[in-house]
């Protein structure tokens, strides 16, 4: 998947994939490991902050090309 990261699960350790695009839209993200139940996603307080860092660093991104 495009620009997709990994995160560390909180409760057990595995890895967590998400896109952030999509985070900052409202998606919420599971846990890699099926015995564990944990997922992230964004407080609606932090869409805004979280959504200008994104286009930062893509105006980066786009810059060194």
């Amino acid at each position: 998947m495009k620009d997709q990261q990994q995160i560390d699960c909180p409760c057990c350790g595995q890895k967590i994939y998400i896109q952030p695009q999509l985070l900052v839209r409202g998606s919420s993200f599971s846990c890699s490991n099926p015995r564990c139940d944990a997922s992230v996603a964004l407080s609606h307080s932090s869409y805004s902050v979280t959504n200008k860092a994104l286009n930062k660093l893509e105006k980066m991104r786009q810059s060194q090309l």
